[in-house]
Formats: structure tokens, C-alpha cells, sequence
């Protein structure tokens, strides 16, 4: 009998937290506060043992504020292609120069011998991300730059709360870039923060974005309302009833005005110029947001790593590229990448079967046109970018569905063995 699952992804944020977002637009209060993000920021600070925080309207906001300070005179960043593309579109408003450095396939993050080997005298800054909640090399990338005296910048949007042998991810270098966007383990509808060492470097970001002005309330209050419906859709009363054979209907039909809801970014378009809807400052009432889930970090990347553990059953298939189980808090999770051969025909069997799962919409920006100036060759980037599906590791999901969707995929793999075998 075909069951339906829960959803592939559900918000972070608590159903309170619509009630204070409801409560502070009706009091007018979402512009109010003045110790609100202060307080936030000081607290992110202490939490990842860094001495800045300095909060940002959205985390690509303050990679071009980074990367147009660090490269003032040496242009180029060297980092990885596979990215959402709008990060390579902050480079190049910045004025610098990407330079694309393959991938390792395992991690899906930047390969260390590759940036060593790009490093010139014109390299700016290095910048790394820990993608999936997965860290990067980061002790060896660290090396590297030290070695060859260049600023080292960690994306570390997917991966708060991540530490290397006792170190938050995010502090290793320079300057660490942190996402507070409705899709992260931590959010405020919208947001993110830059955090650093360097009190002339944190002095100088917070004049840079003083006289931005707030947050639009309309636009908070829209996120806040598309985030409630998403809630509520793939809520375990509604999604195995109904939204899941949406899904399910649109993916096995190819009915695009469907698909094209759920899909992410996948029609990339160059920025030179960063837009002025971009130049805003984080709201108090973000801020208020922000500060209760702080706390809770540890604890829900425990339940991820939980997930991860079941889901390392996957790598005994040889035709499954599974990431590193790492149980040291290097990785967290917040989505568990597989790479197969042909994912979209994976997908569809899952999908057939009563599970619900998820092509990674991110691809190897080196390949796409609109940075054909920049274009490097680089494989495994172009290779992941094709392969990747994301198991759901978000805390509430159970290790119950893990398992089924462990158990589908073996036995899709089985079935595919089988197949040759008879054929042969």
C-alpha cells in the first residue's frame, strides 16, 4: 500500500514565532528597539567565541561587503563554482575577479590542493563554504592561505554551529558569512551576519551599512505570511493529505506550472551592480527573533548527525557518493547530499514509491554562459552539480522516514543490479 511521507523540508521557525511577527507589525514595533540587534549581534559573537558580529540585511550582502574591502587592490577570489549563483554574482559587484576552484565530490566543498594551486600574486581573498552543513578543509585552506598571505573568508550559511577540533566554523580566517534566511537552521525570515577579529574591519562594516535603511516591514511581513503557508502545507496533518500528491503529481507529470513553485534558482542571471533593495539594515524585531533560537543550535545539529548516521548505509552502495559521517561536530547536516548517476531517475522511483525528496537546484556556475569570461574547467564541480539529491535531515522529520527513504533507495539499486545481471 502506498503511504505518503512527511515533507523534504519544513521551516525552523516556531509557530510562536508568526505570533510575535503578528503581534510586533500590529504594535507597530518592527522598526523599534534600538538594543534589539546590538544585543543579537553580541550574543552570535560569544556563542562562536569571535570578538564582531555585525548583523546584515541578507548573508550575499555581506560577502560584498567583505570582498569589496579585501580586494581593493588585488582583485581576484579564488572559491568554489558550485554555489548559488548569486555569491558569484557578489564577487563580481565587488569589483574582484572570480577565479573557480574544483571540487572534492565527497564533501561537495572546495579542494584544498586546487586552491594552492590558483593562489597568485593578484588573489585577493580566498573564500570557502561549508556546503550541507559539511566543513570544508578548513585547518588545511587555513594553512594555504597563512603560507601565501591571503585573506581567508568562510561561507558558512548552511553551517552554523559547526566546529573543527573545538573551533566554531565562521572564525577560522578573516571573516566568516552567516545566513539568517527562512531555509537555515537559525532564521528570521530574512537576514544574516558577518563576524570577525579585526576591529578595524568590523569598525568599517558598521559604517558601512549605518545609514542603510531599515528593512521594509512589507517585505518581512510577505516572507513571514509565504513561510506560514509553507508551514502549514507540509504540516503532518496536511502534507501526507494532500500537498505530497501535489508533489508527487507535478514531478511524475512534468506539469511545470507545478514544478516550478518548488524549484530553486535554475536560470542564473550576472549582477555587476548590486541592487539597491539589497542596502538594508536588519530590523529590531529580526533581532528578536533571532536571539531564543541560539540556544537550541547544538542540540537540533545533534538530531541531524543522528540522521546522518542512518543514512551512512547509503555509502555501502558502490554507485552512491555519500558525504564523510562525521560525528565530532565538524558536520552538522542540515541536508544529508547523495550523488547517483541519474538522479531524476532515482527521484521518480522514490517518488512513485511514497517518498518525498529533492534534486539539489544548485550547479557549477563555472559552466553557466552568463560567467562565460570566467569559465574554468573544473569536473568534479560539473559532475556534482548534475548528481546531487538531498535526503531531509530538519530535526522533526524522524528516524523512522530515514530509514524509509534508506530502504527505497537500496532497494531502486537492487533492482537496478538485478536488471544487469538478467541482461548479461
Amino acid at each position: 500500500m502506498l503511504t505518503s511521507p512527511r515533507s523534504r523540508a519544513r521551516f525552523y521557525a516556531r509557530w510562536t514565532n508568526y505570533q510575535k511577527v503578528a503581534a510586533e507589525a500590529m504594535l507597530g514595533r518592527i522598526h523599534d528597539g534600538d538594543d534589539a540587534v546590538p544585543t543579537m549581534e553580541r550574543e552570535l559573537a560569544a556563542f562562536l567565541g569571535v570578538k564582531h558580529a555585525v548583523a546584515m540585511p541578507q548573508a550575499r550582502v555581506g560577502i560584498y561587503l567583505t570582498l569589496k574591502a579585501l580586494t581593493a587592490k588585488k582583485k581576484k577570489v579564488v572559491l568554489s563554482p558550485y554555489t548559488i549563483h548569486d555569491v558569484i554574482n557578489m564577487v563580481i559587484c565587488a569589483g574582484a575577479t572570480p577565479v573557480f576552484a574544483d571540487i572534492d565530490r565527497k564533501t561537495c566543498n572546495i579542494d584544498t590542493a586546487e586552491v594552492a594551486r590558483l593562489i597568485d600574486n593578484d588573489t585577493g581573498a580566498v573564500f570557502v563554504t561549508h556546503l550541507h552543513g559539511l566543513a570544508c578543509d578548513i585547518e588545511g585552506v587555513r594553512e594555504v592561505c597563512r603560507a601565501k598571505g591571503v585573506p581567508l573568508v568562510e561561507d558558512t550559511c548552511q553551517s552554523l554551529g559547526a566546529s573543527v577540533n573545538g573551533q566554531r566554523l565562521g572564525t577560522f580566517g578573516h571573516s566568516g558569512i552567516f545566513s539568517f534566511g527562512m531555509a537555515k537552521n537559525v532564521n528570521c525570515l530574512y537576514g544574516g551576519a558577518v563576524t570577525t577579529n579585526d576591529d578595524a574591519f568590523a569598525a568599517m562594516l558598521r559604517d558601512e551599512i549605518k545609514d542603510f535603511p531599515y528593512q521594509t516591514a512589507e517585505l518581512l511581513l510577505k516572507r513571514a505570511a509565504f513561510c506560514l503557508t509553507g508551514d502549514i502545507m507540509t504540516a503532518d496533518v496536511v502534507f501526507p493529505l494532500s500537498t505530497f500528491w501535489i508533489f508527487r503529481f507535478g514531478y511524475l507529470n512534468q506539469v511545470e506550472a507545478l514544478n516550478k513553485r518548488w524549484r530553486g534558482e535554475d536560470a542564473p542571471q550576472i549582477k555587476e551592480q548590486i541592487p539597491d533593495t539589497y542596502l538594508r539594515r536588519m530590523t529590531p524585531m529580526q533581532a528578536r527573533l533571532l536571539l531564543p533560537q541560539f540556544a537550541q543550535i547544538d542540540r537540533l545539529s545533534q538530531i541531524r548527525v543522528g540522521y546522518a548516521r542512518i543514512y551512512d548505509a547509503l555509502s555501502r552502495i558502490p554507485d552512491i557518493i555519500t558525504p564523510p559521517l562525521r560525528e565530532d561536530g565538524s558536520h552538522i547536516y542540515l541536508n544529508y547530499p547523495i550523488q547517483v548517476p541519474d538522479r531524476h531517475a532515482l527521484l521518480r522511483y522514490a517518488m512513485q514509491r511514497g517518498r518525498d525528496l529533492t534534486v539539489q537546484h544548485m550547479g557549477n556556475n563555472a559552466d553557466y554562459a552568463c560567467y562565460a569570461r570566467w569559465h574554468r574547467d573544473c569536473p568534479n564541480a560539473r559532475a556534482t552539480g548534475t548528481s546531487v539529491l538531498l535526503m531531509p535531515c530538519y530535526p522533526g522529520y524522524g528516524d523512522s522516514e530515514v530509514q524509509k527513504n534508506v530502504e527505497v533507495i537500496e532497494r531502486y539499486f537492487a533492482t537496478a543490479a538485478n536488471t544487469m545481471k538478467a541482461a548479461a
